[in-house]
């Protein structure tokens, strides 16, 4: 379970950024090295995030690291995501091996070829013998020039992760910042939702509501550990409610709710709970907005309701999942939300 970092080291103490912490940015990126498409992420204007966290851009975090409120960098070069061109990749293959392609004599450079494999490649040069290919992904090489002012250094609100009402106790309210746990069929999808709500600051998923600990994704599918799959929310509290995060928590589920159907038939109905639709509150107000949200539409969606407990973290490449495989996270993005492994 690593939801965050616990804060214990010098660096941190002094105010200096580090992994977990909630960093406010004024940032601008320029694309350098030619042209880079549109970012999946927001590369400018006031931007906040968990540190650590993914989404925007790798180098963007690891600059962060050890940099305090005031602090300031001007025209850093960053790499674009893609990493460096590897000049192994360009490869000059005989014609002979590609008897198979149609029309090969025509083909001239700058085309682009689809391998054996699914391996799409650009011809560099062709010779009477051999065609000469870059297996490099286009944009690799390519960077940004990184200019932000460090605006603030918030700490992750641990303290809100349990839920205090039921002990008599009260959350700290020094800090705007709000965390939501959601359960909603696959996470993959919901999570890209919630990154581009303006106000939402960082996202994890991972496994919660179950009987075992430090489950795996294989654990999960087999049902044994009894966990869903999660969604935990970070936001500002200041730009986004919780109630607005419930609309679109439900609005998701009138667009997915039928492929994680419970199958009423099923004689162990207990298998489906990786997909079940929750709502789990961290306090009494989230629990009274939820409850109405649930009753509002007869809870044709079956969605639980229950105290916010341990939400463990999913394997690194489930996070940010879709982002990674080409999805915009961009805050107010619209555009269709396509989920798929």
């Amino acid at each position: 379970m690593t939801v965050y970092q616990e804060i214990t080291n010098d660096q941190a103490m002094e105010g200096n950024a580090s992994v977990g912490d909630i960093v406010t940015i004024n940032l601008k990126l320029t694309p350098e090295n030619g042209y880079v498409p549109e970012s999946l992420f927001d590369t400018k204007g006031e931007i906040s995030f968990v540190l650590g966290w993914g989404n925007y851009l790798p180098g963007v975090h690891e600059l962060l690291s050890g940099m305090s409120k005031g602090s300031a960098a001007q025209n850093v070069s960053l790499d674009g995501g893609w990493g460096e061109r590897n000049a192994d990749l360009i490869i000059e293959v005989p014609k002979t091996n590609l008897k198979k392609m149609k029309s090969i004599d025509t083909i001239k450079e700058g085309a682009t070829l689809n391998l054996q494999g699914g391996i799409q490649v650009s011809v560099v040069r062709v010779t009477d013998n051999t065609i000469i290919v870059d297996a490099n992904p286009p944009l690799a090489g390519s960077s940004y020039s990184c200019s932000l002012d460090v605006l603030n250094v918030d700490r992750f609100p641990t303290s809100k992760l349990q839920n205090k009402s039921s002990t008599g106790h009260t959350t700290c309210s020094d800090t705007p910042f709000e965390v939501a746990t959601f359960a909603m069929g696959c996470f993959w999808g919901g999570e890209l939702a919630f990154m581009r709500v303006p106000g939402v600051v960082g996202t994890k998923v991972g496994y919660t509501q179950g009987a075992t600990k430090n489950p795996t994704y294989e654990t999960v599918c087999q049902g044994d550990s009894k966990h869903r799959e999660a969604i935990l929310v970070v936001y500002d509290s200041r730009v986004v409610s919780y109630e607005e995060l419930v609309e679109l928590f439900m609005a998701r589920l009138k667009i997915t709710s039928s492929q994680y159907k419970l199958n009423i038939f099923e004689e162990d109905e207990e298998a489906s709970d990786q997909y079940r639709n929750g709502l789990y509150y961290h306090n009494a107000e989230q629990m009274r907005i939820a409850e109405e949200a649930i009753l509002s539409n007869n809870n044709i969606y079956d969605v639980e309701l229950k105290e916010a407990s341990v939400i463990y973290d999913a394997e690194e490449h489930h996070q940010q999942y879709l982002l990674k495989g080409g999805q915009s996270a961009r805050k107010g993005a619209k555009e269709t939300i396509r989920c798929f492994g």
